[in-house]
């Protein structure tokens, strides 16, 4: 079986403070510094460690909270 790769759309999930966060690739980067909106804090990525940007989902809706997180720390969730 082969594993669909994580692209734009893609709802993921993540570990967070103990617990597990899900939200919605909105981009990702694969070269340059991906920038959180709104804030200083940004992270660097290259072809061998993309980094995405994330509209968090809470209550099964997007909400308007960005976060930035490398690709490999997500996971596809389970549908």
């Amino acid at each position: 079986m082969r594993r669909e790769p994580i692209r734009v759309g893609t709802i993921v999930t993540w570990r967070h403070r103990g617990g597990k966060a899900s939200g919605k690739i909105l981009r990702i980067v694969r070269k340059g510094r991906l920038k959180l909106p709104h804030s200083n804090f940004s992270l660097s990525a290259n072809p061998d460690e993309p980094v995405a940007l994330i509209g968090l989902i809470k209550e099964g809706g997007l909400t308007s909270v960005r976060v930035v997180h490398r690709l490999s720390s997500l996971k596809r969730k389970a549908t």
